[in-house]
Parts: C-alpha cells; structure tokens; sequence
C-alpha cells in the first residue's frame, strides 16, 4: 500500500525533482543512501503527516527509509530547505502559473498549532501563523493562550487585505457565518 501511495503522490511531482536535489546540495552530506527518493519520502513523513522529528525516525526506519537520529532528520530538513523551495517553485511553472510581485494577488498559507512548557505544570500556547508563497517566508506569527474567547484557530487570527488568497486547514471553516473574510 505504501508502495502504491509513494508512486501516485510522485506523478504530481515537478518534472525536475531529482535533479534539483543535486543541484541544490539537499543530498550533499547524506553518509549511506543517497537516494532524493527516500530522503523526500522520509521528508514528507514529517512535514505531511505532522509528526515529531522523533516520531518520523521511528517511521523511516520501520520503513527501510532511513536511518537517522531525530537531530539529524532536523539538520537534513535544514539542508533540504533551498530544494523544497525549488520543487514548489518548479510545481507551479509546469502548471502555468507564474508567481511574482506583478501580479495583483498574495499568496498566504494559514496554520496554528500548540506548544506545551516543559514540565508537569507547563502552560499551553497557540502559534498562528502565515507563510508568504513562493518566498515561503513567514509574514506573520501570533502567540496567544488556548483558552477562553478569541483564542482558538480562526481567520480572526491574522491580519488581511483585499488581494489575499488564502490556503488553510479545515478547521478554519467551521464556522463561516462569523464576520470576517468573503467566501
């Protein structure tokens, strides 16, 4: 199944995608398989499925992926930056769409998550954020407590102006009747 998975979510991939790992250096460095397949695979475990450095080591290596510490994926997602850049980059040309400061929109991705203090009585935040694409630099960042009204994931959250298009999760829409952006 995983199999099957990989080579269905690889067809939307840019044309270019493995040479762009070599060209941007995302390979450079990588002692025992140097394999762009296996290090975006083991990539997107962590930036797609949400899971925690440790938690996509375990996974990468359950799955013959890789075998690395949870520091070391940090270090290779660090190194991989420029690349995964470039694959966004080179999806949207091969697609037509040509982003740049002409054009008369902002393309913004909205996230939150939360973050715990260590420790048994460690407080709960909230991190809203927004990444500016294709720069995907982040354009605003908000800390804010869990609880009480105000506080949750909503557009409410982040500041807006007319030309925004917006890319978010789901559960930003649960409830559209409340005053803010147009749908």
């Amino acid at each position: 199944m995983m199999r099957e998975d990989w080579d269905l979510l690889r067809t939307f991939f840019p044309n270019d995608w493995k040479s762009l790992a070599v060209d941007t250096n995302a390979l450079k460095g990588l002692r025992k398989d140097k394999s762009e397949e296996k290090l975006l695979r083991t990539l997107l475990i962590h930036l797609g499925c949400g899971y925690s450095l440790r938690e996509t080591v375990v996974r990468a290596k359950r799955a013959n992926l890789a075998d690395l510490s949870d520091v070391a994926l940090l270090k290779r997602l660090k190194k991989s930056k420029e690349w995964l850049y470039k694959l966004c980059l080179s999806l949207f040309r091969e697609r037509g769409l040509q982003i740049n400061k002409r054009n008369n929109f902002h393309l913004r991705l909205f996230d939150a998550t939360t973050v715990k203090e260590p420790g048994k009585t460690g407080s709960l935040w909230r991190i809203h954020y927004s990444i500016e694409v294709p720069s995907l630099s982040c354009d605003f960042f908000k800390l804010t407590g869990t609880e009480g009204e105000g506080t949750g994931e909503s557009f409410r959250q982040f500041p807006m102006k007319k030309d925004d298009y917006i890319v978010k999760q789901i559960r930003f829409s649960k409830n559209l009747h409340t005053p803010g952006p147009s749908f």
